[in-house]
């Protein structure tokens, strides 16, 4: 009986192996990305806002990019996600953490919180339209479209307001690339916003 036991054992390990060598556990792995905070060029700290405290809110995003998937589009027609190539987190979080970066180096503000300590004087918000790879005959491009606004607390007129919606050309179809593009594209568009809201 403890030789049958064994012997089972051993054809189910020796199955188990077999199935690995042959392909079984070499699936491709998922791979992550991030949008990162490039070097940008500062405006001249302004008195206008330098003993006030801002507030980074919560970012929103259209429906349809709120999943983690990198969408890539060919053609206004199509909408498709990449099943192995994912945002660390969803686009819009990381999005409004590398404003929050951004503001809190330009010196503008005397805090730049995403969670408030106390009550803030300004807010800087976030509107993701669109964070896709678009690919056209044999161009590929990143696009980011997106709303940026900075207002007093509590108030609904804006101080500062912008839309924003840029292709820019890519080497190749890599989501790497994507990634690499879309972070310097926000940085183009971080560093208009505080040139301009500075002013």
């Amino acid at each position: 009986m403890i030789h049958k036991i064994t012997l089972i054992l051993f054809t189910l390990a020796l199955a188990l192996s077999l199935t690995a060598c042959l392909g079984g556990g070499s699936s491709e792995p998922t791979r992550y990305y991030t949008i990162a905070v490039e070097n940008i060029q500062m405006p001249a700290a302004s008195s206008t806002f330098a003993d006030k405290r801002l507030q980074v809110r919560k970012f929103t995003i259209e429906p349809a990019y709120q999943r983690a998937n990198l969408v890539y589009r060919e053609s206004a027609y199509d909408f498709m996600f990449y099943d192995l190539d994912l945002w660390a987190s969803r686009p819009e979080h990381m999005l409004m953490q590398v404003a929050s970066e951004y503001l809190d180096r330009s010196g503008l503000f005397r805090s730049v919180e995403t969670k408030p300590t106390g009550k803030p004087d300004y807010e800087f918000l976030g509107n993701v339209v669109a964070i896709e790879e678009v690919d056209e005959g044999s161009g590929q491009y990143a696009r980011l479209a997106i709303q940026l606004t900075l207002r007093k607390t509590e108030s609904e007129e804006a101080l500062w307001e912008k839309s924003f919606d840029e292709k820019v050309s890519m080497n190749d179809r890599e989501p790497r690339t994507t990634a690499e593009t879309l972070s310097r594209l926000f940085g183009k568009f971080m560093e208009e916003a505080l040139r301009e809201a500075s002013h």
